[in-house]
């Protein structure tokens, strides 16, 4: 049952690569960087009526704390349920799914804390559902699918949380379709966004960029010769391709794509590269496309779920097929191109499970954690959740798939070892008003000033910093005067005004000082004309709703 690790270093050059098998060995110990921990089995789930196992989709971490999940097998009507487990892996089936309710894969946190699901099949039409279910396990049918033109049946996991606090989801294939985009309420309010015509069709799990679009790949696209694309999806449902894949480099998407730390887009596809076997790869939000590793199976990773990026900066993945025996295995891309691989086959499969049907997830405690959906021990185990300590330390995690807000909106934030001492800071601005749930939640209010950067929450000596930029959007209320000549000093109010950049008089720069957060004054320079005034800062642009007019 000796567990096999594989390290290979790339060139960044997305034209040549350079792949060389560097070991096949036995872990005695985990070099820093050279290769991926082995991972820690924390539970084994057990095929009894008090336990959900063949766990399957992704995992949320909830505001107290532990890990929230699905299984697809048994619970008191074979149909699966929800499970809560600890960081130390102590299971609760927290419900058992109805026997309407059929192959319910994966959970995202809410704002509002409980979480939201979808089902492959069941509901009224038998065709699938959406649903919420509590941290107390209160379950909730919130939307059946019909399969009809203005609906679709679900497809490739759980909705995805929006910035509005909406959910965003896909479907596959129906009567009428070859899939779309959907948004439903916490309350259960369903829209159809896009129905997947002219070309497009099955669409991977969606992510949301820091742009507030939707990006997801597809598997056909038009005019790219079939192999799939990465696109770029409204919240009002406009779709557009981002780069159309080609056989070289990789082709035929097999997971979505998650958004780095550089803004670029990450992804993996099944076809394609160097080896012919599929790629990892990075594109920009523009379409600048980079291949960053060509996988080899049968020793590589067959990618099937989403790519993480740890607060270490490196990528981490676990694929449900490919190594010896298509049995999966759990990777790493460092940032510095090196990848390694830890394979899972028929020997390590009592010990640690194997074939993980879930993308990783990293806790805020720095661990990284994961399932696979089949093995373990003492059978009648069927699958396993396991840890992977890559050294990291704790951090803190914003409810918000675009961390941004004004001055005044609420933030979640995901933590440990909170109190009623804790200072939440906003670039380095307290924040004055929050509410504590437990010792892992805290909902802050942004403050006036609060400045574009991290979110630290401090309590003691200790200081937890967020993984991700916080952007305080600037609001823009009034003007005055509302007209004059070349010339005029316009004083602008609003918020988050600070860290302003830029003033614009109808696409013509002013000059401009900040007297404060909440004012701006701005000098009509010649040239400009009538029309709507901007105001750039660190957190973004905002416009006004009325115009200028330049006398």
């Amino acid at each position: 049952m000796n567990p096999l690790h594989r390290k290979t270093k790339m060139k960044s050059d997305a034209a040549a690569f350079v792949f060389t098998l560097v070991a096949l060995f036995v872990v005695v110990a985990t070099p820093a960087q050279a290769q991926i921990p082995t991972p820690t089995v924390l539970y084994e789930f057990q095929g009894a009526p008090t336990d959900a196992p063949n766990p399957f989709g992704a995992m949320a971490q909830g505001r107290d704390g532990n890990l929230y999940g699905t299984g697809t097998a048994r619970g008191a009507n074979f149909r699966g349920g929800v499970w809560k487990i600890t960081p130390s892996g102590t299971e609760t089936l927290l419900v058992s799914f109805p026997s309407t309710y059929n192959n319910c894969q994966g959970l995202t946190l809410g704002m509002d804390g409980n979480f939201y699901g979808d089902c492959f099949g069941g509901g009224a039409h038998n065709l699938g559902l959406i649903y919420r279910v509590t941290p107390a396990g209160v379950l909730t049918d919130l939307h059946d699918f019909d399969g009809l033109a203005n609906d679709g049946t679900p497809f490739q996991g759980p909705p995805v949380l929006g910035p509005d606090g909406n959910l965003y989801g896909q479907t596959g294939n129906s009567n009428t379709l070859s899939g779309s985009i959907y948004r439903i309420t916490p309350a259960g309010v369903y829209k159809n966004l896009n129905a997947l015509s002219g070309g497009y069709s099955l669409p991977s799990p969606l992510t949301f960029g820091s742009d507030g679009n939707l990006y997801t790949t597809v598997a056909t696209a038009p005019v790219f010769g079939n192999r799939g694309a990465v696109v770029r999806i409204t919240t009002g449902g406009a779709i557009k391709t981002v780069y159309g894949f080609v056989d070289t480099t990789g082709s035929f998407p097999n997971s979505g794509v998650i958004q780095g730390t550089d803004g670029k887009l990450y992804g993996t596809t099944s076809f394609g590269g160097a080896h012919g076997n599929g790629t990892i790869y990075k594109v920009s939000t523009a379409g600048a496309f980079t291949e960053l590793h060509s996988t080899d199976n049968p020793t590589g990773p067959a990618n099937y779920n989403d790519l993480l990026q740890a607060t270490n900066g490196d990528f981490y993945g676990a694929g449900f097929g490919g190594g010896t025996g298509n049995q999966g295995d759990i990777y790493e891309l460092t940032s510095a191109d090196v990848f390694s691989s830890f394979l899972l086959d028929q020997s390590t499969k009592a010990a640690l499970g194997n074939q993980p049907a879930a993308p990783l997830m990293q806790h805020t405690n720095g661990t990284i954690f994961g399932t696979n959906s089949t093995g373990g021990s003492p059978f009648p185990a069927q699958g396993t959740f396991f840890s992977l300590n890559i050294g990291a330390s704790p951090f803190i995690r914003l409810v918000s798939p675009v961390p941004a807000g004004i001055e005044g909106s609420q933030i979640g934030i995901l933590g440990q070892k909170f109190s009623a001492s804790s200072v939440v800071k906003f670039g380095g601005v307290t924040a004055m008003t929050k509410v504590l749930t437990g010792s892992t939640f805290i909902l802050a209010t942004v403050p006036g000033g609060a400045l574009t950067g991290s979110v630290t929450v401090t309590t003691g000596t200790t200081t937890l910093t967020s993984n991700q930029t916080f952007k305080v959007k600037p609001t823009l209320k009034t003007f005055t005067p509302v007209s004059g000549p070349v010339g005029t000093l316009v004083t602008i109010t609003g918020t988050g005004l600070k860290q302003a950049s830029k003033v614009m008089f109808n696409g013509t720069s002013a000059s401009f000082t900040v007297k404060s957060d909440t004012q701006i004054t701005a000098t009509v320079r010649t040239g400009a004309t009538s029309g709507k005034i901007a105001v750039t800062t660190t957190g973004g642009t905002i416009t006004s709703s009325t115009s200028f007019t330049v006398n």
